[in-house]
C-alpha cells in the first residue's frame, strides 16, 4: 500500500494508523435452536450412538359390547442416531502478531472460529432434513412460488403433512421466499401485523407455522429422494438454475444430539510463540420420521414429480 502525500505528488507523507475496530464478516443465521427448530430430547449423556425405540401401531375396529380382547404382538423398531459429524476449527496467531496490533486478536479469532463452526453445523442440520430417506416433496416442482402464490404453497405443504397425521409447526425459507412472504397480500391486509411486516420486515407465523429465514438453504445437500425412499429421477436439481424454496416440518422430528462442545484459547508453547483459538462440536443429526417433513423445490427441468 502506497503512502499518501498531502497534497498529492508535492506534499508531505502522512502517518498510517490502523483502526482497533474490525469490519465484521458475514455469516448465516444460527437458525437451528433446541426446542424451537429441533429437539435435543434424546440427549442422554456420553454415547457414540443413541437407539430410540419406536412402538409399532395397529388398527382397532369396533366390536359388540362384551367381546373378548383380541390379543396381538405389535413389533417395535429402532431409530439410530449416530454422533458421527465433527466440526472443528483452530485459528493460529503468532505472538508477534498479537503484540503488534491494536485490537484483541484472541477475542476476534475466537468469535470468528465459533461463527465458522456454527455455520457448518447449521448447514448439516438443514441437509439432514433434505437428504433424509423418504422425505416428501410437493409435486408442483416445475412452478416457482410468487408473492401471490407463496401462501397457497405453504398451506398445501401443511395440508400434505396433516394428511400424514403429522403436526407441522415450522417453516424454514430461503431469503428469496422470505421476500415473497413480505409482499404477500395475506400479510399486508393483516390488521395486527401489517405495520410490522412493512416497517420491520417481520414475518413471525404463517398458516400456524413459525417462519425462519435461512440464508444457506440453497446450499444444502441435493440428494432428494421420493416418498418411497428411492432416488427421484423427476428431480434433477441444478443448483445454478433450481432452488430449494422452503421446508415445512415438525421440529420434534429433527433430533440433534451433541457429545462434544469445546471452545478455548490455548498456548502454542513450546511448539511456537503464540496461541490458537480452538472450537469443536461433535453431533448426531436425524430426521426420525420422514413423513413429518416436506420440501418445496423449483426444478426448471421437471414437469411432474411422483410425490405428495
Amino acid at each position: 500500500m502506497a503512502n499518501l502525500l498531502y497534497p498529492a505528488s508535492t506534499g508531505h507523507y502522512v502517518d498510517d494508523k490502523y483502526s482497533p475496530l474490525l469490519e465484521p464478516n458475514l455469516f448465516a443465521n444460527n437458525v437451528f435452536q433446541p426446542g424451537l427448530t429441533f429437539t435435543d430430547k434424546y440427549q442422554t449423556g456420553p454415547a457414540g450412538q443413541i437407539f430410540v425405540h419406536k412402538p409399532g401401531t395397529g388398527t382397532v375396529t369396533a366390536t359388540v359390547p362384551g367381546a373378548d380382547f383380541n390379543e396381538t404382538v405389535v413389533q417395535d423398531s429402532l431409530i439410530t442416531i449416530s454422533l458421527n459429524k465433527q466440526f472443528n476449527r483452530a485459528r493460529k496467531m503468532y505472538g508477534a502478531t498479537v503484540a503488534s496490533v491494536a485490537y484483541n486478536t484472541a477475542a476476534s479469532e475466537m468469535e470468528t472460529a465459533i461463527q465458522e463452526v456454527k455455520e457448518a453445523w447449521n448447514l448439516e442440520a438443514a441437509s439432514e432434513i433434505v437428504s433424509a430417506e423418504g422425505v416428501n416433496v410437493l409435486s408442483d416442482i416445475s412452478n416457482e412460488t410468487a408473492a401471490n402464490t407463496i401462501y397457497d404453497y405453504i398451506v398445501d405443504a401443511r395440508q400434505a403433512l396433516r394428511a400424514n397425521k403429522a403436526n407441522p409447526d415450522t417453516v424454514i425459507v430461503s431469503p428469496t421466499t422470505y421476500g415473497k412472504l413480505l409482499k404477500s397480500d395475506e400479510f399486508q391486509r393483516a390488521v395486527d401485523l401489517d405495520n410490522q411486516v412493512v416497517r420491520d420486515a417481520y414475518v413471525g407465523r404463517i398458516a400456524g407455522l413459525n417462519v425462519f429465514e435461512y440464508e444457506d438453504l440453497g446450499s444444502v445437500d441435493e440428494n432428494i429422494t421420493n416418498a418411497n425412499g428411492e432416488a427421484n429421477d423427476d428431480i434433477t436439481w441444478d443448483s445454478d438454475n433450481d432452488s430449494l424454496e422452503f421446508i415445512v416440518y415438525d421440529h420434534d422430528a429433527l433430533s440433534i444430539v451433541t457429545s462434544v462442545n469445546v471452545a478455548g484459547v490455548f498456548d502454542g508453547m513450546p511448539r511456537y510463540n503464540g496461541v490458537t483459538c480452538n472450537v469443536e462440536i461433535v453431533s448426531g443429526f436425524k430426521l426420525t420420521n420422514a413423513d413429518r417433513a416436506i420440501l418445496k423445490i423449483h426444478d426448471n427441468s421437471a414437469s411432474t414429480a411422483d410425490n405428495l
